[in-house]
């Protein structure tokens, strides 16, 4: 994508964990893309690979048609960058960015990988997509067991050698102490600003919550993208914080670069998505930071979060549960069982989901892929 995002983050760990490969991105312009030439990697601009967005949930004639021109251009592009780089790998970062490398990876005879990040419906394009590419690809790589046990389904195999799991790791940040002796508690939301995220029934399980508690606010740290659905959830986002009067205590923050100031601003993470994630940065991070997580019992989250253990789940589409829960972390915030879920959620993070972890399997897969006749 031309923003910047989970995938992104992921691309950005990767390279620079593994320094025994030389890596070339080929990426559209944008915020990535800046981010990328910062860390000095390898770039190639091709714009055609700019990654499209539904209107609506749904694929309008013309975006299929535009996705098929698209994809022959980048094919084009992205086999003078193969072959002039003397690639041996292809690393397609998504379902996306595997439709547009496949036919280059196939007319190069190219060994490709497809990571998946997303959980896919099983009747949607996009399973589709994934159906036709995955069968035809030597290695899909999951980010976690719900990715993969979908990706399963769709595929219609049971083939552990073509389908492995490797979780995405996390740089933990150094913490002086993880006891909070203020008396003001912040509740965030990190993410994009997309219906998806469900922003709309946080706040609504947040607004009676807010409006009781003088030391409650709601803190929303990202940005709408570059889309007319994106947009207009937006703005229907700013009416419902003016519909009921909470411009004192809800803050739209945008984008904001540094996650010290993200996790250090907020005391409670709330992932309340509609959809099932596949596993969820914002969540690792906000363990990392010792930080209480509210998430949806869905998709992968459960393989981070226990309840009441290292953090809380919530089934979807339970607004009066999600306020229960709220309500109950304010309550018992300083007290002894609050203290132990925070300190047990960076505990599962340093013990299962660090960096060390994710370079050694990943130069490991590399490794082997390679090493194959």
């Amino acid at each position: 994508m031309e923003s910047w995002g989970g995938g992104e983050l992921f691309l950005l760990n990767l390279i620079n964990g593994i320094k025994e490969f030389d890596f070339i991105i080929a990426s559209p312009s944008g915020k990535a893309h800046d981010k990328f030439k910062a860390n000095n990697f390898r770039l190639v601009i091709i714009n055609s690979l700019r990654k499209m967005h539904r209107k609506y949930d749904r694929w309008s004639f013309k975006d299929k048609l535009q996705i098929l021109f698209n994809i022959q251009l980048s094919s084009i592009n992205l086999i003078r960058v193969i072959l002039k780089g003397k690639v041996d790998l292809i690393l397609a970062n998504g379902n996306f960015a595997a439709l547009y490398a496949f036919p280059a990876a196939k007319l190069t005879n190219r060994k490709m990988i497809i990571v998946q990040h997303l959980l896919y419906d099983k009747n949607s394009l996009d399973a589709k997509v994934l159906a036709f590419i995955g069968k035809r690809v030597g290695q899909l790589v999951c980010v976690s067991n719900a990715v993969a046990n979908r990706t399963e389904e769709i595929l219609n195999v049971s083939d552990n050698d073509k389908i492995t799991v490797i979780h995405n790791g996390i740089d933990l940040p150094e913490l002086d102490s993880i006891k909070s002796n203020n008396d003001i508690i912040n509740f965030g939301f990190v993410g994009s600003i997309i219906r998806a995220k469900s922003i709309d029934v946080i706040l609504k399980a947040m607004t009676s919550v807010l409006m009781g508690n003088k030391n409650v606010f709601m803190h929303i740290f990202g940005t709408k993208l570059n889309d007319d659905d994106s947009r207009c959830y937006y703005d229907e986002i700013q009416s419902v914080i003016k519909e009921n009067e909470l411009e004192k205590k809800v803050v739209l923050h945008g984008h904001i670069d540094s996650k010290d100031n993200i996790y250090n601003s907020i005391d409670i993470l709330i992932n309340y998505s509609k959809v099932e994630e596949s596993l969820g940065y914002n969540i690792l991070e906000a363990m990392s930071y010792s930080k209480i997580v509210i998430g949806t019992d869905a998709g992968g989250i459960p393989e981070l979060i226990e309840d009441k253990m290292n953090g809380f789940l919530v089934m979807q589409n339970n607004v009066e549960k999600l306020t229960e829960i709220i309500n109950y972390c304010i309550d018992n915030f300083n007290s002894e069982e609050i203290l132990n879920i925070r300190k047990n959620a960076r505990e599962v993070v340093m013990r299962k989901f660090s960096l060390e972890h994710f370079y050694i399997k990943y130069k490991n897969l590399f490794d082997s892929i390679l090493q194959e006749k």
